[in-house]
């Protein structure tokens, strides 16, 4: 047994020991895993420039990753998209077989929600950050975002965003833009990611 002087330090530091044990574990479990829909993810991105870690940070914020999430206003699947944007979809791409259905697919879902993306990030080309302004208009809509452009500088993302009336568009938008640098950093290295992480790659904004 070892003497009373050296017993309470040593319960610290065990203490100590343990809590940075409970704390290491408690990251580990919170990291973002790989799932079953980034190689679809990283596929899409390739093919249409679109930011990887931006498209899986949407569909985490629109359905957490379930294919099956259906929305109040009919939105479908992992980006929660509606049949009028699957059938406009389908129109761009002339494809004559889709159903509103399909959108429960992943590989169509996530097709039809970057195109749809992508084609609002376009839409903001000169503005100082395109995302930002993309990702408004793909949650509340393209009338609403051109309400809340700051006509003494509409070109600011930030006096864009203060400008924004809906505090549930405005949280959407910052959380997206908090995870996509949070899957950025911790999966940098991930083989389905690796390709896009590196400086020579150029994606969208």
């Amino acid at each position: 047994m070892l003497p009373r002087r050296f017993s309470i330090p040593l319960l610290g530091i065990l203490l100590v020991f343990l809590a940075g044990e409970v704390g290491y574990l408690y990251w580990l479990q919170h990291q973002p895993k790989e799932n079953p829909y980034d190689p679809i993810i990283a596929s899409v991105a390739h093919n249409t420039g679109v930011d990887p870690f931006l498209i899986r940070a949407l569909i985490w914020r629109e359905s957490r990753f379930n294919p099956q999430t259906h929305g109040a206003a009919d939105e479908r699947g992992l980006m929660q998209v509606t049949p009028e944007v699957g059938r406009m979809w389908a129109k761009a791409n002339k494809l004559t077989d889709f159903q509103d259905d399909d959108l429960y697919d992943p590989v169509t879902n996530i097709r039809v929600g970057t195109w749809y993306l992508s084609r609002a990030i376009k839409r903001w080309p000169q503005t100082d950050d395109p995302i930002t302004f993309a990702l408004a208009e793909y949650n509340a809509g393209r009338s609403n975002a051109l309400k809340w452009v700051d006509p003494t500088d509409p070109q600011n993302h930030i006096a864009f965003l203060q400008r924004v009336t809906f505090p549930s568009t405005r949280k959407y938008v910052e959380d997206i833009l908090a995870m996509r640098e949070e899957y950025r950093s911790h999966l940098a290295n991930n083989r389905w990611y690796r390709e896009f992480s590196s400086p020579a790659m150029t994606m969208a904004p």
